[in-house]
């Protein structure tokens, strides 16, 4: 049984890079609810990039990808659902928990918890 070859949607990287640097913008310019907005869009589309990539045989670039999904999800306030990725990509990629763990440990300095103010 012959396997349809899934195409990776050049649209899709597209919109994908445009909110992830719309987020950084509206980062830069301390609008955190804009961010967030823009950080939590991109982080969806490169899960579903992911998804295409590791059906296009391209591990490295879906690799890639899930850790940008995480990482988005940290930035936009999101670290608990950012670490439950990180874990999971440790687990499928055990050659690669150094480099993530590092990119965790870099999320952890830039972009602590806030601390609570009750």
């Amino acid at each position: 049984m012959a396997t349809a070859h899934v195409s990776v949607s050049d649209m899709l990287v597209t919109v994908k890079s445009r909110e992830l640097q719309r987020g950084l913008l509206a980062e830069m310019r301390g609008d955190q609810t804009g961010a967030a907005r823009h950080l939590l869009a991109a982080a969806h589309l490169e899960l579903v990039l992911a998804d295409d990539y590791e059906q296009s045989d391209q591990w490295d670039l879906a690799l890639r990808s899930r850790l940008s999904a995480a990482s988005c999800f940290w930035r936009a306030g999101q670290p608990d659902q950012a670490r439950e990725l990180f874990e999971a990509m440790i687990q499928e990629h055990p050659t690669q928990e150094q480099a993530i763990r590092e990119v965790v440990a870099s999320l952890e300095h830039d972009y602590p918890k806030p601390s609570s103010s009750v």
